[in-house]
């Protein structure tokens, strides 16, 4: 049986003076709202797919307060994961993640799956001209866009956010699900709640209700740099963790360590400390285990095999149990095939 959604027409009173821990006086399910604009092109935002991610509630707010008397363009907002928003939390533990079981996942089929898939049905029915999921991180990044489809036109759609962009391969993110559909994308807006991410992002989806076309051409280099994130570093069930290099724990880092985010790690740096022989399980976007391939511990120092580059490092221990330390990232080498 498919989880239960609200549809609305319009925004309901109140929704100005919401948070997310008050998100359930308004929406007490997950909720897709269709707010009709001049430009019937239906842009497609989606918010709190993680209920710890507040950002994209609060830049929707800002932004939908500024068009009161009309927007330049329909936009049809699906309103996520509100019991987790309520608890402050990433998901419930028997929930799925929100943001791993849409059309394509590799998941068991489940209720919720089966929602996804119907708004999915849904979006596509309007012809949307773009998709957009707001994102935060846990740890300190720099703003960027995710794509999983390095066509011309997402290519460019990530370009209006930041300079910097990662192409991924997840089964069951929302983004890759509407890949065929419209351009689509995955804002990561940093830490939940901060100024800055908030009006980034305010900016980017005001820019496209605004927007006649997305240009076909792919940007240059100098324009956007792609890079690739294929590779998830998990720590092991049975493996503790921390973040101070004189703790108790079989597996330590720099306490600093999250400021190493989109800087290169070389095949003779340090990355890591443990006491156990394999600490850490590194997997393909197929989820096989290539552990092996990727790393290596000589005498309690664990080194990469390749030079690469970790994205979204979290200290947040809950997290890193429910998804994983960090990404490891490459630079898209088809891009630099076709660049100019």
């Amino acid at each position: 049986m498919m989880d239960s959604f609200d549809r609305l027409h319009g925004l309901p009173d109140g929704f100005f003076d919401i948070s997310c821990e008050t998100i359930r006086s308004l929406f007490p399910n997950p909720s897709l709202v269709q707010i009709d604009g001049a430009d019937r092109r239906v842009l497609f935002v989606s918010i709190l797919l993680h209920g710890n991610e507040c950002t994209g509630l609060q830049a929707m707010q800002q932004l939908l307060a500024k068009y009161r008397d009309g927007l330049p363009r329909s936009l049809l907002l699906f309103v996520g994961n509100v019991r987790a928003a309520e608890a402050n939390l990433r998901y419930l533990p028997e929930q799925v993640d929100y943001n791993r079981c849409w059309p394509g996942t590799h998941l068991e089929s489940s209720p919720t799956s089966q929602m996804m898939q119907r708004i999915t049905e849904i979006v596509h029915g309007l012809e949307p001209f773009a998709a957009v999921d707001i994102h935060n991180n846990t740890g300190k990044n720099p703003h960027y866009a995710c794509i999983t489809d390095p066509v011309p036109v997402n290519q460019n759609l990530a370009a209006r956010f930041n300079r910097v962009a990662m192409v991924f391969h997840h089964p069951g993110v929302s983004t890759m699900a509407f890949d065929g559909i419209c351009p689509a994308i995955t804002l990561e807006c940093g830490l939940p709640g901060s100024p800055a991410g908030i009006s980034h992002a305010v900016r980017f989806v005001d820019d496209l209700l605004n927007l006649d076309q997305l240009p076909a051409r792919a940007p240059t280099r100098n324009e956007l740099h792609l890079v690739e994130s294929h590779l998830s570093l998990m720590v092991r069930d049975d493996i503790s963790v921390a973040f101070d290099l004189e703790a108790d724990a079989d597996l330590r880092f720099v306490p600093d360590f999250e400021d190493r985010n989109f800087t290169l790690f070389d095949p003779h740096e340090v990355f890591g400390y443990t006491r156990v022989a394999r600490p850490l399980l590194i997997t393909d976007s197929d989820d096989h285990d290539v552990t092996d391939e990727i790393m290596r511990v000589e005498d309690g120092r664990i080194f990469l095999n390749n030079t690469m580059m970790p994205a979204m490092i979290t200290r947040d221990q809950l997290v890193i149990r429910q998804d994983c330390l960090c990404h490891l990232l490459q630079d898209y080498l088809p891009y630099h095939d076709t660049e100019l």
